[in-house]
């Protein structure tokens, strides 16, 4: 019975709310060229601050994140 109720449970939860996906090869340009500035600025942020290789690559994937 028990094994019933957490299956029960676990089929019952909802599904995790998954980002929409671009429809059109526009919206798909529009958000590579986002992204593609977002690391741009971070790039700059990571120059600016005179990091080393290592230091600003690792920079870089924290700022993407924020």
């Amino acid at each position: 019975m028990s094994l019933f109720l957490a299956l029960a449970a676990f089929v019952a939860m909802p599904a995790p709310a998954a980002t929409p996906k671009p429809q059109s090869p526009g919206e798909m340009a529009t958000m590579d060229r986002a992204a593609n500035l977002n690391r741009a600025t971070c790039e700059r942020e990571a120059k600016a601050q005179k990091l080393s290789y290592l230091k600003r690559r690792r920079f870089v994937k924290n700022c993407l994140t924020r």
